[in-house]
């Protein structure tokens, strides 16, 4: 595995080590469980109405901010990332980022991510509503388009509209 990533046998070891720490260790004691892709399809599909998902998927970020602050000690656009990261990587699906740029409107964007999975449509509605609900509690806004098996979020920089004050804290309470 070290060969096939080009790194020392020692520098695997600590990203293992790490990536245990970070995550696996404490993802089972905030609520995290592991599925079958299939089963996750096969459950995504056989509910019909979108905006039932689309609630449950802003029920599910909102519901995560406490999970995130145990895990990352705080709740922030990197901490967002880093736990959308895990997950997406996690699960066995395929994630890119990219920085800096500016979307086809020419709103100045701090990052793009890229998510490929194999799941279908209903996945991919509850995965865009799920991600921008996230990073807008991080005080950012979010373009997010979706197609049945990926979804491209642009994340742009902060204004007023991402709910943050003129300080960039966050106007929410939790």
């Amino acid at each position: 595995m070290a060969d096939e990533q080009r790194i020392s046998l020692n520098t695997l070891i600590t990203h293992i080590l790490d990536s245990y720490l970070e995550f696996e260790f404490i993802a089972p004691k905030v609520g995290f469980a592991p599925m079958q892709k299939s089963v996750l399809k096969d459950l995504f599909e056989a509910v019909p109405d979108e905006e039932k998902i689309k609630q449950i998927a802003i029920k599910a970020a909102d519901d995560l901010i406490d999970s995130i602050l145990i895990i990352y000690g705080k709740v922030d656009l990197d901490s967002v990332l880093s736990l959308i990261s895990s997950r997406v990587r996690r699960s066995g699906f395929t994630l890119r980022e990219f920085e800096n740029g500016k979307s086809q409107e020419m709103t100045r964007v701090t990052r793009k991510l890229v998510m490929q999975h194999d799941v279908g449509y209903h996945w991919s509605l509850f995965s865009k509503t799920h991600i921008e609900r996230l990073i807008n509690n991080a005080g950012y806004a979010a373009k997010i388009e979706m197609t049945e098996n990926s979804l491209i979020i642009e994340i742009l920089e902060r204004g007023e509209e991402t709910g943050a004050d003129s300080r960039g804290q966050l106007r929410t309470q939790f």
